[in-house]
């Protein structure tokens, strides 16, 4: 049961039609209350109607009710409802278990109908005994530490409606947000939703925590979120996003790398028949020196030049892997994508619609960049935009991204004067871009003047009519209307 999650009246409904044959007779109910917490309470009106619907003679034949798992939250749930729940409290047919073995005492095995989640938990089990749990009043604990959860036992019984009792608290590798070796007989375990972490002493601490941490990583791992974001590589992306790789690691601070690196690039070659005009010699022993940019950025210019066909794979990966670089290998990034640039309006031209919207992903890509690399934002406007500002085929389509990204951001946003400023770059990589009067320039900013007057905004009004009436000029004077 969530709250939220199921209604509530449906769920008594289907607990009152599951138990109506066996209401003549009498009859035994497990409840299992493993990791039960807020997320799972009834709210207080919805727990009296369980008093309230239930007949007379189903209570009477109840033989037994097993409560397998109690912790920490339903004692003091227990202790919030304790009018309610009154009529329970201290009665005989309540039996609190709190092990699979215990229960198989009252039950048999095949009988007990015990969730898989709830029986794995006492799987693989490595249990430290004689631990103290750190708080107001501390506590006597064992820790068991699964293949999937943490769990909390009380060394001590404490009454939960009216009975001496174990609790359990169990913690899944899913909820574990931090956990932290203070000192060789201490740690601190933080989890999801609890305010503050959670202290335990012990002498085995170190091996406490590392148990705790293999099974967190291990849960990590099993994750598909916990793989960093990144498009699934198809065979053909990998000589690109290879290349990219390789490049990058090329300017790597360790030599080791860089010759690795140098190595890749020689498998590469050899593997895709990449022309790269004999600039590499593989052989073993060779130093890479670190001041290698102009050897990076003329074998990336070779290949742009021969191998156009992996411009798409290769910038994709450049951008993806740019915000995890160092300051340093970001620029080198800068250096060697630059003369990638150019062969993507043979992308633009392309038949293939596909083509043409990763180029406009790609585009997208690169305006997202500009917007969060605020340290590198020089360098990107002047190595990118002003490179891409001299591709006349290319404005059209880098225009309509600009005008986009603008608009989804609104007048005066980050977005938008981010953008105004990229246009001053793209304009300056190409003079023919303003004073040509075939320049689209013109007539996205005599749109631009329109879409501001038409906000209605009486403090635009001036503005927008200066700048319609200053790209008229312009427009007349490049005898536009004249054709």
């Amino acid at each position: 049961f969530k709250t939220g999650q199921i209604n509530g009246d449906l769920l008594i409904y289907h607990v009152l039609l599951t138990l109506k044959p066996y209401y003549a007779k009498p009859y035994e109910i497990v409840v299992d209350l493993t990791h039960t917490g807020p997320s799972n309470r009834f709210k207080t009106d919805f727990l009296s109607k369980w008093f309230v619907v239930f007949p007379g003679f189903a209570y009477d034949n109840v033989s037994a009710v097993y409560i397998y798992n109690c912790n920490s939250w339903v004692r003091e749930y227990t202790k919030y409802h304790e009018r309610l729940l009154t009529g329970l409290k201290g009665s005989k047919r309540l039996i609190f278990i709190d092990s699979p073995g215990k229960l198989a005492e009252h039950i048999e095995h095949e009988q007990q109908k015990l969730p898989a989640a709830t029986l794995a938990l006492e799987e693989d089990l490595k249990v430290f005994h004689n631990a103290l749990k750190l708080a107001h009043k501390d506590t006597k604990v064992s820790i068991k530490v699964g293949s999937t959860a943490v769990q909390v036992t009380s060394a001590e019984r404490t009454k939960v409606l009216g009975q001496s009792v174990f609790l359990n608290d169990i913690y899944y590798a899913s909820e574990i947000e931090e956990i932290c070796l203070v000192d060789e007989n201490q740690f601190t375990l933080t989890i999801a939703n609890q305010g503050t972490p959670l202290t335990f002493m012990h002498q085995e601490c170190e091996a406490i925590v590392q148990s705790i941490i293999h099974i967190r990583t291990r849960w990590e791992l099993s994750q598909p979120d916990s793989i960093p974001q990144h498009t699934k590589i198809r065979p053909k992306d990998v000589p690109g996003t290879l290349l990219n790789i390789a490049l990058l690691n090329l300017g790597s601070s360790d030599p080791s790398l860089r010759s690795a690196a140098y190595n890749l690039l020689c498998a590469l070659t050899c593997t895709f028949n990449l022309k790269i005009e004999g600039q590499l010699l593989e052989t073993s022993g060779l130093c890479i020196p670190a001041n290698n940019t102009l050897f990076i950025v003329s074998i990336s210019k070779t290949l742009a030049a021969n191998e156009p066909h992996l411009t798409l794979e290769f910038l994709e990966e450049c951008i993806s892997g740019f915000s995890k670089s160092s300051i340093e290998l970001k620029h080198l990034c800068l250096e060697y994508m630059t003369p990638w640039l150019s062969n993507l309006v043979r992308f633009c031209k392309h038949n293939d619609d596909a083509k043409r919207q990763r180029v406009t992903a790609i585009l997208d890509k690169l305006i997202t960049m500009t917007i969060n690399e605020k340290q590198m934002y020089p360098s990107i406007q002047a190595k990118i935009w002003g490179s891409l500002g001299q591709i006349t085929d290319l404005l059209d389509v880098v225009l309509d991204s600009f005008i986009k990204t603008s608009a989804t951001g609104g007048l005066g946003s980050i977005k938008a004067e981010v953008m105004a400023d990229t246009a001053v770059a793209l304009a300056s990589g190409n003079v023919k871009l303003v004073s040509s009067k075939d320049s689209p320039l013109h007539k996205a900013l005599f749109w631009v003047a329109v879409a501001v007057l038409q906000l209605d905004e009486v403090n635009l009004y001036s503005a927008g009519t200066a700048l319609l009436e200053q790209n008229l000029h312009t427009l007349d004077s490049l005898r536009i209307f004249n054709d």
